[in-house]
């Protein structure tokens, strides 16, 4: 019997490898690409082609999300040729087979562990349908997007600031992002692609739709040597019975090439496979989505006002369904200080983005988190509706405050607000003018500028809060009040004709 753990290279193989390093290299390129200053086009191009995208967050948000129709073209074409999204074009799947390739000795599990898949699938539509989303814990690209984000991107950035003037990104967030990948990727030491097999749900979801396939691979004659089954990464065939499980298989084709008796073939085939789960599995998952569904309040609790949400984000609920928590928003934007909740907006909303103005503000001249968001959870806004768009309100602290508390001449936050919303007014004391600063709630936006300037060590004396913050589904921020209120270049005859008030 041949070595199948021999390391030759075949050239089916070896097409295989291109395909997939192309797709990785493509999605890592619009990772890559997807920074402040550069256009927004297509950098969410692989989120739109996720089915799962699609059916969760449109059964969540009860409302069909466009961007990610594209999707449609992956069921369309796994309908006939099966799961060739995991085994070719799933950046997470590729890095999988990059780790396999190294941890070559692995355990063999039971195959009754590859169905929790589809129970992860069950508990995502059950909780879809009572209107919490738990998508981002568990769609794959998701979690490689993320991963990039949160923690490899920041080494990166931190290398290769040793030697150019690049500023190195910092999230508050890493542990737990890191912690998640590797496990993923450590699960490989029990079985080839543990996870692409047993827990992906998006595998689960292509895993039917394969059942359904008319093409798939089949044994044309009877063979027991088992060469097949042990290389086979997903565990997709059963040699004892000559049988190859549709819904399992990622289109790998080391069967085919790699069988000394050519035994396997590739045709049309109408049967269908029989489904081995049991009744009492499936009971679990259903209850485990209302069960954490039921726990809404608890998982999606802002836990106090300093949770500021970037420009156009829509209203909280709805964002916390909508937002992948991928991280394209934190990476593209410019000050560093959009940061990952830890807790900030209850268990549910870990990874999801929230302005952090002590380190970096919102820029005025800046709309790239609602461009690059895949979703509009954080909706697209032209740089003039965004500057309308209110996060929340400055609050001065009194007894930290240089310019109240010490008498001293400070006024930073006056000076650097883009929106003139703080004024300096003078007060006589023993004979000595002082200039007080104050904030006009009216006109602030909440940007944070302020709060990341102000000289004061530690916690700043100027900080924002969310008071007074909008959210809005639809409609336009820009209100004739707002606009003469700005002490700037607006002026009322500037407001787009037409435009929505929307107080919803």
């Amino acid at each position: 019997m041949p070595d199948v753990n021999a390391p030759a290279i075949r050239p089916h193989r070896l097409l295989r490898w291109l395909v997939q390093i192309a797709f990785l290299a493509f999605f890592v390129f619009l990772f890559v690409q997807t920074r402040y200053g550069s256009p927004a086009r297509v950098k969410d191009i692989l989120f739109r082609f996720d089915p799962l995208v699609l059916l969760i967050t449109s059964i969540t948000h009860r409302t069909l999300i466009n961007a990610a129709l594209l999707s449609i073209s992956v069921i369309a074409i796994t309908f006939v040729f099966g799961r060739f999204f995991c085994g070719f074009v799933c950046p997470l799947g590729t890095t999988l087979d990059i780790c396999d390739g190294i941890t070559r000795h692995k355990t063999r599990l039971r195959r009754s562990v590859r169905n929790w898949k589809y129970f992860l699938l069950l508990f995502l539509l059950v909780s879809a349908v009572l209107g919490v989303s738990f998508l981002h814990f568990f769609d794959p690209l998701v979690i490689f997007e993320r991963s990039l984000t949160l923690v490899f991107y920041p080494v990166f950035t931190y290398l290769f600031g040793l030697f150019t003037d690049l500023s190195p990104m910092v999230y508050t967030e890493t542990l737990v992002a890191f912690g998640v990948f590797a496990l993923i990727l450590g699960s490989g030491f029990l079985a080839p692609r543990f996870w692409c097999r047993n827990l992906c749900p998006l595998g689960g979801l292509l895993g039917l739709l394969s059942r359904l396939s008319p093409f798939r691979f089949s044994f044309q004659e009877q063979c027991s040597c088992g060469i097949c089954e042990t290389i086979c990464p997903t565990g997709a065939i059963d040699s004892s019975r000559n049988l190859i499980n549709p819904a399992e298989c990622i289109d790998c084709l080391r069967c085919r090439y790699e069988c000394p008796r050519h035994a396997i073939t590739y045709g049309l085939h109408l049967s269908l496979v029989p489904f081995d789960a049991k009744k009492r599995h499936w009971i679990m998952a259903f209850g485990a989505g209302l069960v954490f569904a039921s726990l809404r309040p608890l998982l999606q609790q802002r836990l106090h006002g300093r949770l500021i949400r970037p420009p156009g984000a829509v209203p909280e609920a709805d964002f916390l369904n909508l937002c992948l928590h991928c991280g394209k928003c934190m990476k593209v934007c410019p000050t560093n200080g959009l940061q990952p909740c830890i807790l900030e907006a209850g268990i549910n909303g870990i990874w999801t983005p929230r302005l952090v103005p002590r380190i970096g503000g919102c820029e005025k001249n800046c709309n790239m988190c609602g461009r690059v968001c895949p979703t509009s959870a954080i909706r697209t806004l032209s740089l003039r509706e965004k500057t309308f768009a209110k996060i929340g309100t400055a609050v001065i602290d009194r007894h930290r405050c240089i310019a109240w508390e010490q008498n001293m001449v400070c006024l930073i936050c006056d000076e650097v607000c883009q929106y003139n919303a703080i004024s300096s007014f003078s007060e006589t004391i023993q004979g000595t003018t002082l200039l007080r600063p104050f904030v006009d709630e009216r006109i602030c936006t909440g940007c944070g500028i302020c709060e990341s300037r102000c000289p004061v060590e530690g916690a700043a004396a100027i900080q924002v809060f969310s008071k007074g913050e909008e959210r809005k589904r639809t409609g336009s921020y820009i209100t004739e009040e707002k606009v003469k209120l700005r002490a700037c270049e607006e002026k009322p005859e500037d407001i787009p004709s037409g435009f929505i008030q929307d107080d919803n």
